[in-house]
């Protein structure tokens, strides 16, 4: 007897939008019997070219959003920047279990931090700006250095101006012409953490090893997992994942940003609904990834109970390094590389990353460091803390 609520394989996962883990999420819905639809603007992508069914639309093409919606038991969306009205849409059509709500939250910084305040959770000092008179306002109670960043993300490319000193506001005017902007407190820290989660319908929740990261540019670059932290902050840690996770509407897979500042705070960055590339670890560091995970919760099946596997380091490979980390491929019998297929003219765009499971983290980041090939990346303060 089936059960209405539960995919079975030879059901069909529709996987809307693309980016560099598609064509993972892809192999595994296919590994666990699945039929996988894709839409794409892109018919180029590596995940198109896997599909068993193939949609090219924009993302404002309602015809073939229908069409695609009606042919998929379910449909997971694998971008943060997709439009909530679109997963509204869609959802006449078929289910999609992970909702719009996280994206709202994800893609409106205000709103995000609204929701933080209303859980009572630690973020750094911020005010809304929508003129150069609310920054020299709000400098007073913020302080230098602060970050002025757009509310909406992805606006103009993300661009952030930091503030040092009153000569820098003038820099802004330009900015705020393209509309409403956040400035936050600049919190001096060291070590950035994710938390990747995965949420079942009923509200039950599996959570992964904390994960310590090293972002070059706002993207991840270097991750490892296990962590070293004071075991005081590691359950403040949990709490706090816990309460964000009893309080959004959403199933399946994601991911919380957190840091911990000079003064021993924990300050929350970030919630979004994204396999982020921190999750990769688990293919070694533990019995069960993050995209397998995120099919069980979409699907209706009971997740995995996590049992913590080997040390780990994830190191990106950006389009720049691609050239020089050919020479580690040939040499490197114990790095596991995966590249992603994707064409792209920007040197900064990741284009695939290197698994590298270990008996010490520390050595792992030092012999990455040696190879010169990340020379941006401070590995040095990393493993002289472990």
């Amino acid at each position: 007897m089936t059960e209405a609520n539960i995919l079975y394989p030879d059901q069909t996962i529709g996987i809307l939008g693309d980016s560099v883990s598609s064509p993972t999420l892809l192999y595994f819905a296919k590994k666990m019997g699945f039929n996988v639809g894709m839409y794409s603007s892109n018919e180029d992508s590596k995940a198109i070219r896997l599909a068993d069914y193939k949609y090219i639309g924009r993302m404002d093409d309602k015809q073939t959003l229908k069409m695609f919606a009606e042919r998929c038991d379910v449909v997971i969306y694998n971008s943060p920047s997709i439009d909530s009205d679109v997963i509204h849409y869609i959802s006449q059509f078929t289910s999609v279990p992970q909702g719009d709500s996280l994206l709202d939250i994800s893609q409106d910084r205000l709103i995000e931090r609204s929701f933080f305040e209303t859980l009572n959770i630690n973020m750094a000092p911020y005010a809304t700006i929508v003129t150069l008179e609310d920054i020299y306002q709000a400098i007073n109670s913020i302080g230098y250095p602060a970050i002025l960043k757009p509310i909406q993300r992805g606006l103009l490319g993300d661009k952030e101006l930091i503030i040092n000193n009153q000569a820098d506001i003038v820099a802004a005017s330009g900015l705020l012409d393209s509309g409403t902007y956040i400035m936050e407190s600049f919190v001096e820290h060291d070590t950035d953490y994710s938390i990747i989660v995965t949420r079942q319908a009923d509200g039950k929740t599996v959570a992964f090893p904390i994960v310590e990261a090293i972002y070059a540019d706002e993207q991840i670059m270097t991750a490892f997992t296990p962590v070293n932290l004071d075991p005081s902050v590691e359950k403040e840690m949990h709490r706090i994942t816990d309460e964000i996770a009893k309080n959004i509407d959403y199933v399946g897979t994601f991911e919380i940003s957190l840091f911990l500042a000079k003064s021993g705070s924990i300050y929350v960055n970030r919630v979004a609904p994204i396999l982020s590339p921190a999750g990769f670890l688990f293919d070694f560091a533990a019995n069960v990834n993050e995209f397998e995970q995120h099919i069980r919760s979409i699907a209706g099946l009971p997740l995995t109970a996590i049992i913590t596997g080997t040390p780990t380091v994830f190191q990106a490979i950006r389009q720049k390094e691609y050239q020089r980390v050919q020479t580690q491929w040939v040499i490197k019998g114990n790095w596991h590389f995966s590249f992603y297929g994707n064409q792209t003219d920007n040197p900064d765009d990741p284009v695939g990353h290197v698994l590298i499971p270990t008996e010490s983290i520390p050595d792992t980041l030092m012999k990455i460091e040696a190879t010169g090939i990340w020379a941006d990346i401070d590995f040095k303060s990393k493993y002289e803390k472990k």
